[in-house]
């Protein structure tokens, strides 16, 4: 599972892929922090995560909250160990119909809901993709594309980060893109078909050296008004007003004036989609490839005793002409592709992106 953590209202938003790398733990997170002289037992903590789920799930109003608990106290008593707490939460999950929440124990994912046809496949590219692709330190593959004049860059997943982590991947993606502007490309690809999810920040804050100022949507509970709001500032990304990793711009003085083009597939998930929604219907920018894989939600982070994390799904992503994507965010213009990781300069989608940078079409 890919997900994103958002911390109630001060909308300190991050992103982490969970079982893929197997710890979630960011020192860079604002936690909110539950606890109470009570909540030492199973059924102090199990009555916690009905009262914050209550609250907070994105589709509380659509189960009966009295039935859900005694079934969730019910289950708890037919098992032991952390299936006392994990087995109720993953039926809550699945009554909520949310598929992106999750319950951590000592910062590793422990149960979630997740229906066969819900996310992202699991094949071999994707097995190829998490093993090969998600690096430390961050790599960011650039180049001028052989026989154009077009840059290229992959921004791909991040896997989970500490603070140092996430400077070093804004900077590198910034650094990148300085060099390529240098040679004054007449258009950009950048590429997410790869990026699996991550932390949303620098991948957000890296792409600020190429987009510095644009608003960008944001997230919504309602499917109407934004709950958080997005945005690039000097370079740097920015929730509700606030940049978490503010930093001057390696190279602001060389300003892009070009086409950019987001190819998207089916494995661009979570962070990926936040990158991919937050670009949408900008001026100058298209979404050429697949629909995304359908993580576009924002969950919440909250801290119980005992070594708990409560990750329920609050809110999805809203694009900045109020385009919700409950499930993926949908491509400007549709081309299918079996990717192949060992040479991803070239395939239809590559050639419809060069089409587009050159004719507007």
């Amino acid at each position: 599972m890919i997900v994103q953590f958002k911390m109630m209202k001060s909308s300190i938003a991050f992103l982490i892929i969970c079982l893929i790398i197997g710890s979630c733990k960011s020192s860079s997170q604002e936690e909110v922090i539950v606890e109470t002289a009570s909540h030492t037992n199973s059924i102090a903590i199990l009555d916690s995560i009905i009262q914050i789920s209550k609250t907070n799930a994105y589709n509380t109003k659509n189960v009966n909250w009295d039935i859900l608990s005694k079934d969730m106290f019910a289950i708890s008593e037919r098992h032991d160990s952390i299936d006392k707490i994990g087995k109720p939460t993953e039926y809550m999950f699945k009554t909520l119909g949310d598929f992106h929440g999750m319950l951590m124990y000592d910062y590793k994912v422990a149960f979630s809901y997740k229906p066969e046809k819900e996310g992202v496949p699991r094949d071999s590219i994707w097995d190829a993709i998490t093993t090969t692709k998600i690096t430390l330190p961050y790599e960011v593959i650039g180049k001028i594309i052989e026989n154009t004049n077009i840059a290229y860059i992959e921004i791909v997943g991040t896997g989970v980060m500490q603070e140092e982590d996430i400077i070093q991947a804004r900077d590198t993606i910034r650094s990148v893109i300085c060099s390529l502007k240098i040679q004054e490309p007449n258009g950009w690809i950048l590429d997410l078909r790869c990026n699996t999810g991550g932390n949303m920040h620098p991948m957000m804050a890296g792409i600020g050296e190429l987009i510095p100022d644009a608003d960008l949507g944001g997230d919504t509970t309602d499917d109407i008004s934004f709950d958080s709001l997005w945005s690039l500032k000097d370079g740097n990304f920015l929730e509700n007003g606030y940049a978490h990793y503010g930093q001057e711009l390696q190279c602001s003085e060389t300003k892009n004036t070009k086409k950019i083009v987001v190819l998207t597939s089916r494995f661009t998930a979570s962070a990926g989609e936040v990158v991919a929604s937050s670009l949408k219907g900008q001026d100058n920018i298209v979404l050429i490839g697949e629909k995304t894989a359908g993580l576009s939600s924002t969950n919440g982070w909250y801290v119980l005793p005992e070594k708990w994390v409560l990750a329920p799904m609050q809110a999805y992503f809203m694009s900045l002409d109020k385009t919700v994507h409950k499930d993926g965010i949908n491509p400007d213009i549709i081309v299918n592709e079996r990717l192949d990781l060992s040479n991803l300069f070239q395939g239809k989608m590559i050639e419809r992106a060069i089409k587009w940078i050159h004719t507007g079409s």
